[in-house]
């Protein structure tokens, strides 16, 4: 294209990275949203906040890739509501009333927690265009909320195999 310079292949590995954790982060707000769904009551609310904290993280991902990678991501409001639609098409709830289902969900929703405050991270030690103020808040974000998962998954597996108690 003229006028615009050609990018480098770390540009595009950076990219690739940014995108990677939107996709995870997408997926991460679907279980977000089953469990917030589906073990609301069992943790008290305090699972109710974590989708729109997600989403809210979503959109700082967003204008983190656009600004600094130079791309549009337009479509992630469609995919979202397609993902959406179809968490809710196929939700099954006797299945996730199960206390090992439960256990494992937390778990995963742990491990991805994880996976994003290590991206957070990583963008703080590069220039990313995040200013510091924006990466305390996120990184406090996040680590309230691996805190919070962390508690219900102990409580679940004490659960899972101790069901007496």
């Amino acid at each position: 294209m003229i006028g615009h310079r050609s990018r480098t292949s770390e540009e595009h590995t950076a990219t690739l990275y940014l995108v990677v954790h939107l996709g995870g982060a997408m997926l991460g707000l679907q279980l977000a949203r089953s469990l917030a769904d589906s073990y609301g009551s069992w943790a008290q609310g305090r699972l109710d906040s974590l989708p729109s904290e997600l989403e809210y993280e979503i959109g700082q991902l967003l204008d983190l890739i656009e600004d600094t990678q130079e791309i549009s991501l337009p479509r992630y409001q469609q995919i979202d509501a397609g993902l959406n639609r179809l968490r809710k098409l196929v939700r099954i709830d006797a299945l996730w009333q199960r206390r090992l289902v439960r256990l494992a969900a937390l778990e995963i929703m742990r491990i991805a927690l994880c996976g994003k405050s290590a991206m957070w991270e990583v963008l703080r030690d590069i220039p990313a265009g995040e200013t510091e103020k924006q990466y305390l808040e996120l990184n406090a974000l996040v680590s309230k909320q691996i805190e919070t998962v962390t508690a219900l998954h102990h409580r679940a597996a004490a659960e899972a195999f101790n069901p007496s108690e």
